[in-house]
């Protein structure tokens, strides 16, 4: 499932419904089956379930989820909501809650990519690239957050909704002047594109842009290391405390 849902959000950013109703129904009828036999505690199972089913709810009510990544933990949770039994990860250590040991490394996997747009962008400016022409008076707390969140793209080479938002936009037409802001609104496509028109219409070569993430392939690194690796961030607290 994870795997056609990653190919489906790195070529179109979009995953089909019926993907999750497909999957989600086989959890569904395996959870209530397990339960029925007595194999599983109605308790132990639902509890998951339903934090996961809210706590993904409340990261996309407030922009920091996508529908298909809400579905995604949501259905993974129905079909996983406990360690399985003939696994055992190299870190011994999971949530109580296993679904959120899931979530933790699929954060943590997404919030290093943040390590790599730097990287890229400090290699970039090694190269010659001039990073923030036309915002030299950015302040530099601004300016680091845009390294470390976006992208210097060429202006012919933008692709657009809903793979790359622009990270500026124009701020005084007579000038021609631009201004970075730290978060794109990706929910109206429209209105990106205008941006876009707007900052070609000025003659500029190059800009900042925001790429989305195709966050179902760190859904997957979160499952397959989970199982394989156990809790990472758990198992760091954990080193942190006895150490």
């Amino acid at each position: 499932m994870l795997s056609y849902a990653s190919w489906r959000d790195i070529e179109t950013r979009e995953v089909s419904d019926l993907t999750w109703i497909v999957f989600g129904s086989f959890g569904l009828l395996m959870d209530v089956y397990e339960v029925a036999t007595g194999r599983l505690n109605l308790l132990h199972t639902a509890g998951p379930i339903l934090l996961s089913t809210l706590l993904s709810f409340l990261l996309g009510y407030l922009g920091l989820f996508g529908g298909a990544d809400f579905k995604a933990f949501v259905i993974l949770a129905l079909l996983q909501p406990y360690p399985p039994g003939l696994i055992t990860p190299a870190l011994k250590v999971t949530s109580v809650i296993y679904p959120l040991t899931i979530f933790s490394n699929s954060a943590l996997a997404g919030a290093s990519f943040a390590f790599v747009l730097l990287i890229r962008n400090l290699y970039a400016a090694q190269r010659g690239l001039s990073l923030f022409v036309g915002h030299e008076s950015a302040p530099l707390w601004r300016k680091f957050i845009i390294l470390i969140s976006g992208m210097k793209v060429r202006m012919d080479q933008v692709r657009g909704p809903p793979f790359q938002y622009p990270l500026e936009i124009p701020f005084d037409d007579e000038d021609n002047s631009r201004k970075l802001i730290l978060m794109p609104d990706i929910e109206d496509d429209e209105e990106a594109l205008e941006v876009f028109d707007k900052l070609k219409e000025t003659g500029v070569e190059e800009i900042w842009v925001s790429h989305t993430l195709p966050f179902i392939v760190f859904i997957l690194f979160g499952f397959i290391s989970a199982l394989v690796i156990g809790d990472i961030a758990l198992s760091i607290l954990k080193w942190i405390l006895s150490s």
